[in-house]
């Protein structure tokens, strides 16, 4: 009976020893579990804690480099076509100001954008940004000069972190430029799986595009943004350029070693365009440089005139954008209408 006794009291110890161990276990395991859920923040040699994945440094226009130390809360976006690809990865809602918005964007964001207040018609000065207490400031290149003290070095020492959009400072920039963009936005603002859908469609959407028009004899394109006294102002080797060639056809200045410049009439008739795209925006209407064209005499022999071939664009589709892919798409079909 004494043995008995003893077996029993053995096993309840031993069953007693092997529940506390599970529960141990579980406890454990649980904790594991919520660890790699959550990453601890990084904390710096001050003994500051500072967000995952930073500080960051990127090199800007004119090699500035920029130090990213944490995700911007407060956006301001200096260019329309900036503003739109901060509204394509959904973050509207951080952008505190605009300015410069000469162009409408995206149509299924625009009325939200426009609804931000703008603070400069043109140019945003260093007043302005230090007023609005921002710490992120995006846009073209031309948004970051000495002119208007506004330079990404001017801005790192206020404590402002700054970025120019690729394609605005890079002559022959091509769509490359454009998802790098995304790629830096959503590293910043840690929105990455975002930024990567935005630009496999786009590369799709392009993709596409090319194949329809593949075999095709390129179609000879001329850009008119404006008219001036010596001329027209026109894009060189730029962006602009590069989206015509993934759509089939050619700038007829892409030899030109600058991203825009004025040209003579004499050598648009020369090069003799099949299409002319003009860009919408500014205070001339569309109407009126369609007008301009037309009724200058020195183009009656051009083909686009002739055949009445002339499209446009609003600003915004011809930079860097969430439309890039719709701009070539759209290119496309003017000077291949066949193709679809």
């Amino acid at each position: 009976m004494k043995r008995l006794t003893a077996m029993f009291l053995t096993l309840l110890l031993l069953l007693s020893l092997s529940a506390c161990g599970t529960a141990s276990q579980n406890q454990t395991d649980n904790t594991d579990s919520g660890n790699s859920q959550t990453e601890e923040p990084t904390v710096t040699d001050d003994g500051t804690e500072t967000e995952s994945g930073f500080p960051f440094t990127l090199t800007t226009k004119d090699g500035a480099e920029v130090t990213f130390t944490h995700v911007p809360e407060r956006v301001i976006a200096a260019n329309a076509n900036a503003g739109d690809q901060l509204m394509a990865l959904g973050l509207g809602d951080k952008i505190i100001a605009t300015a410069y918005t000469n162009s409408d964007i995206n149509p299924q964001w625009d009325a939200e954008y426009k609804a931000i207040p703008s603070v400069a018609e043109t140019y945003i000065s260093l007043e302005t940004i230090l007023d609005l207490e921002p710490d992120f400031v995006y846009g073209r290149s031309s948004s970051f000069t000495e002119k208007y003290n506004t330079e990404h070095d001017t801005l790192s020492q206020y404590g402002i972190m700054s970025l120019s959009s690729i394609e605005g400072y890079t002559v022959g920039a091509d769509v490359d430029v454009v998802y790098e963009d995304f790629y830096n936005l959503g590293r910043i603002f840690q929105v990455e799986d975002k930024a990567e859908e935005i630009v496999s469609a786009m590369k799709a959407q392009i993709a596409a595009a090319e194949e329809a028009v593949a075999g095709q004899e390129a179609t000879k394109v001329f850009v008119f943004d404006m008219a001036q006294e010596e001329g027209a102002y026109t894009c060189g080797n730029n962006f602009t350029s590069k989206l015509i060639e993934h759509a089939g056809g050619t700038n007829i200045f892409n030899d030109l070693d600058t991203t825009w410049a004025t040209v003579s009439w004499e050598s648009v008739v020369e090069r003799a365009p099949e299409v002319i795209v003009i860009n919408d925006y500014g205070d001339t209407s569309l109407d009126e440089k369609i007008a301009q064209l037309k009724e200058n005499p020195a183009l009656a022999t051009v083909p686009a005139i002739q055949n009445d071939r002339i499209i446009s664009v609003k600003l915004c589709e011809v930079f860097a954008s969430s439309m890039t892919g719709d701009t070539v798409e759209k290119f496309a079909q003017a000077f291949h209408p066949d193709c679809f």
